[in-house]
């Protein structure tokens, strides 16, 4: 019988995963998780959206652990032209994370910035609300979705060895696809915010934020691992008797 080599290397486990696609449910869990606790304590407008800005933190660092990984274990740097050996590929992977979170974190200081400015001129909290008041509650809840994204993480980086075939532009640009989505969402919630106010302050409101969200969050989810699945070599037939 003819049977891929990527199929034989998958243990019957592994391939029930991958078929699953657990990191997916793992975000979907998060995000429920998050809406929940929307609920539970009565969160604001303005604490969702720092609670996704916070979001965008984890899945920088989880985007540089991926790169390490992908260097120690994998070839991100793989190419027809030179070989780059393990060492090597560790120091272009630290060079270019230093040199990649200046703008990545210059973006997340700008939204920051911004989302100041709105809380300040359109009360998306409560008047007179000191914003350390929201910190201990705000990393609580994201540590919710840092949750998601270790899980996803782990059953698709590792188990699923997604490490063999990532590239290093594929991991630099992922930390700004996913969190452009999520400022866009804060964006879109402010704006809407000031336009219709009153119904801004609804559950509606907060749960449709939310959905907007989780879509864009699984759909890029999705394209990653699809990505990375063609990104996989040609799989090499070989004869089992």
């Amino acid at each position: 019988m003819i049977v891929p080599e990527e199929t034989q290397s998958l243990s019957p486990r592994l391939a029930a995963v991958k078929e699953l696609g657990i990191g997916a449910i793992g975000l979907l869990v998060a995000n429920a998780a998050v809406l929940l606790c929307y609920f539970v304590y009565d969160l604001t407008l303005f604490q969702l959206v720092l609670v996704y800005w916070c979001e965008c933190l984890w899945i920088g660092v989880a985007s540089a652990g991926k790169l390490i990984v992908a260097s120690i274990f994998g070839d991100p740097y793989e190419n027809r032209f030179a070989t780059v050996s393990g060492g090597t590929s560790v120091l272009i992977s630290l060079f270019l994370i230093v040199f990649t979170s200046s703008s990545y974190f210059s973006l997340l200081g700008m939204a920051l910035m911004g989302i100041l400015f709105a809380n300040e001129n359109l009360a998306l909290s409560t008047a007179n609300d000191d914003v350390l008041n929201h910190i201990g509650l705000v990393l609580g809840v994201s540590g919710l979705l840092l949750g998601g994204h270790l899980l996803s993480f782990f059953s698709n980086f590792f188990l699923l060895r997604e490490y063999k075939t990532a590239k290093a532009g594929q991991l630099i640009a992922l930390p700004f696809k996913r969190s452009l989505g999520l400022l866009v969402v804060i964006v879109l919630s402010i704006w809407l915010m000031a336009l219709v106010p009153r119904y801004a302050n609804t559950a509606s409101f907060a749960v449709a934020v939310i959905a907007l969200k989780v879509i864009w969050d699984v759909g890029l989810h999705t394209r990653e691992r699809r990505q990375l699945a063609g990104a996989t070599k040609p799989a090499v037939m070989s004869t089992k008797i």
